[in-house]
């Protein structure tokens, strides 16, 4: 029997499902657990802080000779040094949904994400959080820092960041020198969780879907097509007809993909993929969801052109494999905008 098309409650339902146990079980993964941050700073048996405030951090050495790669291919800085003079401490997770109405059930100061309905989606609580602003980051980090005596939590510098995810070998990508991803007899193989993991399981389970495209820009605009007449992966992950920037006739400008978004998009939950993590410990540094950096950057396309913007960096569900590149910088983000890509890991050193 022909399967019907799916509708939105079906694409949450489906989605949370491939996007939790079977999908991260076939990409070689841990059965993650969400972190939960402790009341109080951990400290060792003479009574001094500890070198990080609790299980849910990993501590990064200093590097003094820090210095952005000479990556051609959209690297942050290109060659330009940033000493990091300190030892400091990242989230080994991204910060979940649950974690964040925890911040928001406190009293926090910080807005609902927009595919929230009054809390996050059934199934999403160990799911990156995003949707959130830099400002919201601010906030959220305000409120972490109470709950650790001895520490100030913040949004990690992009120096801090790349630095951690390139690891003390200057990895490509914070697992080593190579992508990882294959795509063959229908299936992905991939050590995070980019555009191409939805765009596998699409056509695994929706290959014969008839998608709309909804997109008033669109050539194709108010035409049906299947999803796997739109999109195609190559033997080495890459993905078309995900975006298609002349015509507006790919992936992103159908009902489906506008479902997909409404809620909270193809996120995977926080450590799913145990071969993409990082030298010192981090999941997720590659994938998933974007990261907020403190560092301010200029915008070079989009709408924030020419502007000063937050340096987001560490790819996501939503983007290309290239994105998951230790030296990747994103577009940059707006600090008072909420994105459907874009989420946070945190930052943590000594007062």
């Amino acid at each position: 029997m022909r399967e019907r098309p799916p509708t939105r409650r079906d694409v949450l339902r489906r989605t949370i499902g491939l996007a939790g146990a079977a999908l991260a079980a076939r990409c070689g993964s841990d059965s993650p657990t969400a972190p939960t941050a402790s009341t109080g700073a951990a400290t060792a048996g003479s009574g001094t802080t500890a070198a990080v405030p609790d299980a849910t951090f990993v501590r990064i050495p200093a590097n003094a000779s820090f210095t952005f790669a000479a990556d051609p291919s959209n690297s942050a800085g290109r060659g330009e040094s940033s000493p990091i003079l300190a030892p400091y401490c990242l989230s080994v997770n991204l910060v979940t949904n649950a974690e964040y109405q925890a911040f928001l059930a406190a009293g926090g100061r910080g807005s609902t994400p927009r595919y929230w309905r009054g809390t996050y989606p059934d199934g999403k609580a160990d799911h990156p959080v995003l949707w959130v602003s830099y400002t919201d980051v601010e906030a959220y980090c305000a409120w972490l820092t109470s709950r650790y005596p001895g520490w100030i939590v913040r949004p990690p510098t992009e120096a801090e960041w790349e630095n951690a995810a390139r690891g003390p070998s200057g990895t490509t990508y914070p697992w080593g020198n190579n992508a990882d991803i294959a795509y063959s007899g229908g299936t992905l193989t991939s050590p995070f969780d980019y555009h191409g993991v939805c765009a596998a399981e699409y056509l695994r389970r929706f290959a014969a879907t008839l998608a709309t495209f909804n997109d008033p820009a669109s050539t194709a605009f108010g035409t049906r097509a299947r999803v796997d007449a739109i999109l195609r992966i190559s033997s080495t992950g890459s993905v078309t007809g995900w975006t298609d920037t002349t015509n507006r006739a790919g992936f992103t400008n159908t009902d489906l993909y506008d479902a997909l978004v409404s809620e909270g998009g193809f996120t995977t939950p926080v450590g799913s993929y145990a071969n993409g993590r990082s030298a010192y410990g981090c999941n997720d540094l590659a994938g998933n969801a974007f990261e907020w950096t403190s560092s301010l950057v200029r915008a070079t396309n989009g709408v924030e052109a020419g502007q000063l913007v937050n340096a987001v960096r560490g790819g996501s569900w939503y983007a290309n494999a290239s994105s998951g590149r230790a030296t990747y910088r994103g577009e940059g983000r707006s600090p008072s905008g909420g994105y459907h890509s874009v989420g946070v890991r945190v930052a943590a050193v000594p007062v």
